[in-house]
């Protein structure tokens, strides 16, 4: 029995698109409505079936393909995003931040180490910012939030709310 991607004309890996095209190119040659003669409409029905179900099955598998990639424990993705980091892959990187399962603050400092390589300085400054909050004594966090406040001022796009709030982070209260 062939299978539905067969019956459709087109290869095992076809996307929706091409599964849609192949099944109206189909349908307008076997539609019943195309013949005069009885005995070729019956035929023309019995055939639309076929590719109206091979249509649904082809879909159903195209669409499973396209689910998202299961998420990641948190130190695996950013043992992967370290990885491409070192290989400046920055958009790889990034991928697999995306898919870790929760998010602390080295995750937020990896995304902000991230964003700096791809030039995203305000997004790079908000990641950095949100590891120094859920770590406020990591000093390393500090210098990241510092390094991409210089790299937005030097790029002239630093907002001045944003700056505020800099200025905020760094004052400390006294005791």
């Amino acid at each position: 029995m062939p299978s539905a991607f067969e019956l459709l004309g087109i290869q095992p890996d076809a996307d929706e698109a091409a599964i849609r095209s192949a099944y109206h190119r189909l349908v307008k040659a076997c539609h019943p409505d195309s013949f005069l003669d009885a005995e070729a409409q019956r035929a023309g029905q019995e055939r639309l079936i076929g590719i109206n179900l091979a249509y649904e099955q082809a879909m159903k598998i195209a669409t499973s393909r396209q689910t998202p990639a299961a998420a990641l424990p948190l130190e695996q993705a950013k043992g992967w995003a370290r990885k491409l980091l070192e290989r400046r892959q920055y958009e790889m990187a990034l991928l697999q931040l995306s898919k870790a399962e929760n998010k602390d603050a080295e995750w937020y400092a990896l995304q902000g180490e991230t964003l700096g390589g791809l030039r995203q300085y305000l997004s790079s400054h908000q990641a950095w910012r949100a590891a120094v909050r859920m770590e406020p004594g990591s000093l390393e966090y500090r210098r990241g939030a510092l390094d991409a406040e210089m790299r937005l001022r030097k790029a002239g796009r630093f907002p001045r709310k944003a700056l505020e709030q800099v200025r905020q982070l760094f004052h400390r209260k006294d005791e």
